[in-house]
């Protein structure tokens, strides 16, 4: 999972260009970069770490630019790659996930990738590069693409004549602003609303668009179908704040809980999200059913977002220090722990042994989403469906294993009915479905 931001503006851009990408840093923590044309020149800075870290007051004043794009990712970011065209630096979100096989078709037709010692290393946006480079346009170089990959998309690519902007078949979330005469696009609209810009539309699945001094201009469109928008973005990944084709995220995660309390009452005391991705759930579900909310354990600000590393070790790691239980709020209570979804169940599990150890009562589970039973072939975080707990499990074992007192999970339907949806539109891989 990651994150990309482009703005084309009549100014210098670079301090907005930073808070944009850094509005994003929810969606990855590894690896950060921007973009930036100054005149006719293309200049690429790439970094491990986190953005508001590395691109310091002194840093950003050592840079120029009007356009520029930046990324979050899981690997560097952005790439810089010159052809017939010109230059240009794309930046991507999403995964190819037959890229092997990609790569040792351009290596065997003769290409190389400079720096590179084994296809594995070279990371899927470079991939894309020399794909879309190959091409007479842009437009021609993305239609070429969806041709040959399996998986999905989202890309940004900073080029002389303006930023294009390109969606595959609609999992991954690309939506364009305006700013007086300024233009944006990003993963998501919360890069928006601190830098003074207002929605103008979503990228449609299977759109390319330009953007320049002149505005937002569609250059092609084409037909992806099946259509798929990434359920998965209401639920976990993407902010609250942010609006993905016309829903606000806050508000489909406040429906599920709703329709969860509904569906699956429980005799308790207390409705408590795992903070932060639950809470919107846990305050829909206070609110119908009448019961208090509280939070019993207390996200301490200064850790990750562990469910977004690459790396297993650093997702556990992350996952023990980010959480304080509130033992005052737990002693003799009945509590509801509402979270976004269970993948492996050891979270839940060291949340729910902390709780009875501390005095809780009972805990009862309602989860956001159904239960999960596949890797999921456009992001990376789950890389194995036997990971996932419900694909070794059935709901009593799972219960049992976790030691709750009921556990219950958001259907199909429920996602239909919150989102505003049909399934028909929406991408249920996950689930098995």
């Amino acid at each position: 999972m990651g994150g990309i931001f482009g703005i084309v503006s009549s100014k210098r851009c670079v301090e907005d260009l930073v808070l944009g990408t850094s509005y994003l840093q929810h969606r990855n923590h590894d690896y950060c970069g921007v973009g930036l044309k100054n005149g006719g020149e293309l200049r690429d800075y790439t970094h491990a770490g986190l953005i508001k870290t590395i691109f310091t007051k002194n840093y950003l004043d050592s840079l120029e630019g009007n356009w520029g794009v930046g990324a979050v990712s899981n690997y560097r970011q952005p790439t810089s790659e010159f052809s017939k065209f010109g230059g240009a630096i794309l930046c991507f979100d999403g995964r190819i996930s037959n890229s092997d096989f990609l790569k040792n078709k351009l290596l065997n037709r003769g290409a190389s990738f400079s720096g590179y010692r084994s296809p594995e290393q070279v990371s899927d946006n470079l991939l894309i590069s020399k794909i879309i480079s190959n091409e007479p346009s842009f437009e021609k170089g993305i239609e070429k693409l969806t041709n040959v990959m399996e998986g999905d998309f989202a890309i940004l690519s900073l080029a002389q004549e303006g930023i294009y902007a390109s969606r595959g078949w609609g999992r991954k979330p690309l939506v364009l602003g305006k700013r007086e005469e300024d233009y944006a696009v990003s993963s998501e609209s919360n890069s928006f609303e601190n830098t003074g810009f207002e929605i103008v539309r979503d990228v449609e699945p299977g759109e390319t668009v330009l953007l320049n001094e002149k505005g937002i201009c569609s250059l092609a469109k084409l037909d992806l179908s099946p259509i798929k928008y990434g359920t998965f973005e209401w639920i976990y990944s993407a902010y609250p704040p942010s609006v993905i084709q016309g829903r606000c995220v806050a508000d489909v995660r406040f429906n599920i809980g709703e329709i969860l309390a509904k569906k699956y009452p429980v005799n308790a005391d207390v409705v408590s999200p795992l903070p932060n991705s639950g809470r919107w759930h846990a305050l829909g579900y206070a609110k119908e059913s009448g019961i208090p909310y509280e939070e019993v354990f207390v996200r301490y600000d200064y850790s990750d977002r562990s469910f977004t590393s690459s790396k297993q070790e650093v997702r556990d790691k992350e996952a023990k220090v980010k959480l304080i239980p509130l033992k005052s709020r737990i002693q003799g209570r009945k509590i509801v722990l509402v979270d976004d979804s269970i993948v492996r169940g050891t979270q839940m599990w060291n949340r729910v042994l902390r709780l009875k150890a501390l005095g809780a009562k009972e805990v009862h589970a309602r989860i956001a989403c159904p239960p999960l039973k596949a890797a999921c072939r456009y992001g990376y975080s789950i890389k194995e469906n036997e990971d996932c707990i419900a694909t070794r499990m059935d709901l009593n074992s799972i219960l049992k294993k976790l030691n709750l007192d009921s556990l219950r999970y958001a259907t199909v339907e429920a996602l239909e009915e919150a989102i505003g949806f049909s399934r028909e539109k929406l991408c249920l891989e996950c689930w098995g479905l």
